[in-house]
């Protein structure tokens, strides 16, 4: 499998169709996916050192639509995020790029584009409070959400930042004391934003699910939906199928045998939230300098169902 390689599955049959990367980045390129919605995905893209560019693609369709990257006017001592997603009842897509000249300053400058248009529009904004914003995106119902960092080295979680794509505006809300784990992710869930938080205490490992709800005063405000018992912090959700949530595990490790070697593994797990149990849906290992067999996951690909126009 080369640098330039994708593969997609059939979800019924478990077929593997190769396709190659709409932009070709070669061997001295990099991308990286800044999001996937209704079967588009985006991606950030660079085919030479800082010449970067942002490409959204259909791979059912195989349409593609290149657009240009504002960060590049900006440079390295900013500090960049991005969010994609569709906006609601229409085929309509939005990318939002925002970035800092320090962490702790509170000025933004904002970026979004509108494919209707097909143009950026920018902006400078003053979000005062807010100092890191974790480059990870969830885009849901029309908002684009991040999880906002201080404390030593920003690692403290603060709050969940929301930019509302029809009114134009942000807004914070805050992370319950009981909520301030060691890792957050964002994710969907119940067509709710979620946010998981996983620590380890003298339990072992624990990981809790919150869902952005709105008490009866319309404030929206974060509330534990449930708990359950991790295997490690470095267990990643990634998405829910249904009620399940796909935990994936990225290791490094060591094997000593007659010749020790150091390898690499890829175990990718459904979680069933309801009966507590574990599926064991991929496993990979390969031992360095190799690369992997390509990684299957049919549960997934039912989120590729309704594509939309790139």
């Amino acid at each position: 499998m080369g640098s330039d390689s994708l593969y997609i599955v059939n979800a019924a049959s478990g077929e593997e169709v190769h396709v190659q990367q709409p932009f070709g980045v070669g061997i001295h390129g990099w991308f990286r996916i800044v999001g996937v919605s209704n079967g588009n995905i985006c991606f950030k893209f660079s085919r030479e050192q800082d010449d970067t560019r942002l490409l959204v693609w259909n791979p059912t369709t195989q349409c593609s639509r290149e657009i240009s990257d504002p960060h590049r006017d900006h440079g390295r001592s900013y500090f960049p995020v991005y969010g994609f997603g569709h906006v609601p009842n229409s085929d309509a897509y939005t990318i939002i790029h925002m970035c800092k000249r320090d962490i702790a300053d509170a000025y933004v400058f904002f970026s979004r584009y509108c494919s209707r248009c097909s143009t950026w529009f920018h902006c400078v904004d003053c979000l005062p409070g807010v100092e890191k914003i974790d480059p990870n995106s969830v885009f849901n119902n029309g908002h684009a959400y991040w999880i906002t960092g201080t404390g030593d080295s920003y690692a403290t979680p603060k709050s969940v930042l929301c930019y509302s794509v029809e009114d134009e505006s942000f807004s914070e809300v805050s992370i319950p004391v009981g909520a301030i784990y060691t890792v957050h992710n964002l994710l969907t869930h119940k067509e709710k934003l979620a946010l998981l938080a996983h620590t380890h205490n003298e339990f072992g490992y624990v990981a809790t699910i919150w869902h952005l709800n709105e008490d009866a005063g319309g404030n929206r405000i974060l509330e534990q939906y449930c708990r359950f018992a991790s295997r490690s912090i470095r267990e990643n959700p990634i998405l829910f199928v249904d009620d399940n949530l796909l935990l994936l595990v990225n290791n490094s490790k060591e094997r000593e045998l007659l010749v020790n070697y150091r390898y690499r593994e890829l175990v990718l797990t459904e979680y069933d939230i309801e009966h507590g149990t574990r599926n064991l849906l991929v496993r990979r290992a390969w031992r360095y300098p190799e690369t992997p067999h390509p990684i299957t996951v049919r549960s997934t690909l039912k989120y590729f169902a309704g594509m939309f126009p790139v």
